[in-house]
């Protein structure tokens, strides 16, 4: 039959171990299911994966499609690969654990010790043996503690909280920065055309300029007049060249592609009536852009930091169960008395009587910290509300430049022709001529900006409200 002594002992044991499936079972719930067909280690939320982890180990990502990719793909693509997103998804796994650490203060703790002492005489010993061995167990729970525990707890969820709106946040800028380089690609390739026409136009004529010359109709200077535009225009296309070039790169490294990866893109740029008016535009960003939500959450933490200064006000309740045995055996029991094994329960209350004002500068201070975030909310309202206006405006002035720039081309193309006609039956000067292509090169660059400027002023407002508006919504 089991005594009372070994009876405790298992108890003991019983409840280390519940309170560590506890432990187990909450890691359970933090961690989802891994991702499907993913390379390991997987991000736990979100689809990025950044490799083996294994030391020495390259980084992996799904090379892109061989053929011009359009805008939904390539952000599709670089949020799977994205490091900024696995960072922010670490973030949150880390304000999971944080949570969960609040939560156990909550639950009771329970510790094992063991002790042995070694007396130099058996006078000292009482009679018995020389060595002395003590086994105790203790379990203690906190009653109440000011509200110290919940404000921590609600204070972790709030942290949790933070760390969705910052992942939030960096999947919203990544997008950005995708459609910043993939329209910027776009507008390099169309200027680059008008580049590449340019110096054929000028070619075209200085081969028209040299027959002149050659018959003595023109002077000198109208050939080398004509050299000099083809220069310039030959030069402008090497830049544009390299600064493609240059975009195709940095869509090759949000993408995690071979940096020389000849990419190509669909071409996207268009005009399309934005849906919504500035008043709705200011509405969602006040109410839904992740700046917005996070200070608000930031001052939410910074009024439960105050709590929790607060909290040391107020006496700590706790209860404590203890069991010890002392022997002198290993086993600690036998040898010392009739009676080597106990439990007592005990209920103690502790209360900071006097700490030189410690709590409530710590009090005082929290309330700088809210006074600080309550502030920061202010600014983020009136910067939300400036940058939604800009955007908006931008916008609008894009969009009214694509149809004035298109009217414009349709005039400059004609005038190009005029005076072209004009030139062969010499009733134009070269330097018409020569104005002439370079307001027709002049005014293509400008539509092809507008439309450039255009969709991506759609793409940072989109970014301003913290969501992403449709075509025709």
């Amino acid at each position: 039959m089991a005594t009372p002594k070994t009876s405790l002992r298992l108890a003991g044991l019983i409840l280390a171990v519940l309170l560590a499936g506890c432990a187990e079972g909450a890691r359970t719930r933090v961690a989802l299911p891994p991702l499907a067909e993913s390379p390991v280690p997987q991000t736990i939320f979100g689809e990025a994966t950044l490799g083996g982890g294994r030391p020495g180990e390259a980084e992996k990502a799904p090379l892109a499609p061989r053929r011009p990719l359009t805008l939904d793909e390539c952000l599709a693509l670089a949020k799977k690969v994205s490091p900024s997103l696995d960072s922010a998804d670490q973030n949150y796994v880390g304000a999971m654990w944080d949570r969960w650490s609040s939560i156990t203060a909550f639950l009771p703790t329970a510790s094992m010790g063991y002790g042995l002492t070694r007396y130099n005489d058996l006078a000292q010993a009482a009679g018995a043996g020389r060595s002395r061995y003590v086994w105790q167990t203790q379990v203690t729970q906190t009653v109440f503690a000011g509200g110290r525990d919940v404000s921590n707890y609600l204070l972790a969820q709030l942290g949790v909280n933070a760390a969705e709106i910052q992942r939030i946040q960096a999947e919203e800028d990544l997008l950005l920065s995708v459609k910043q380089s993939y329209y910027g690609i776009l507008a390099v390739q169309k200027a680059l055309a008008v580049a590449k026409q340019t110096v054929i136009n000028l070619q075209s004529h200085l081969k028209v300029a040299q027959n002149f010359y050659d018959v003595g109709m023109v002077p000198k200077n109208q050939v080398l007049a004509a050299e000099v535009e083809l220069a310039k225009a030959v030069q402008n296309e090497t830049d544009l060249t390299r600064d493609l070039a240059i975009n195709k790169s940095r869509l090759n490294i949000l993408l995690r592609q071979p940096i020389e990866n000849p990419v190509e893109v669909v071409d996207t740029l268009k005009y399309a009536p934005f849906p919504l008016s500035i008043a709705q535009c200011m509405e969602i960003s006040l109410a839904d852009s992740p700046e917005m939500k996070l200070g608000r959450n930031q001052a939410a933490a910074g009024a439960k930091s105050v709590d929790v200064a607060r909290s040391a006000y107020y006496p700590e309740l706790s209860a404590e169960y203890v069991n010890a045995s002392t022997g002198d055996s290993p086993r600690a029991h036998g040898g010392w008395s009739t009676n080597d094994a106990g439990w007592n329960v005990a209920l103690m209350a502790s209360f900071n009587i006097w700490e030189w004002g410690r709590t409530k500068a710590n009090v005082e201070k929290s309330k700088v910290g809210l006074n600080r975030a309550v502030n920061n909310l202010t600014l983020l309202e009136d910067n939300a509300r400036l940058e939604v206006t800009s955007n908006y405006q931008n916008l609008v002035s894009a969009g009214k430049n694509i149809d004035v720039s298109a009217k414009a081309v349709i005039a400059a193309d004609e005038d190009l022709r005029m005076m072209r006609e004009r030139y062969l039956e010499q009733v134009a000067t070269n330097t018409e001529v020569l104005d002439a292509q370079t307001r027709y090169s002049q005014a293509q660059y400008d539509h092809y900006q507008s439309l450039y400027n255009y969709n991506l002023a759609w793409a940072t407002l989109e970014r301003s409200l913290g969501r992403q508006v449709a075509h025709g919504l």
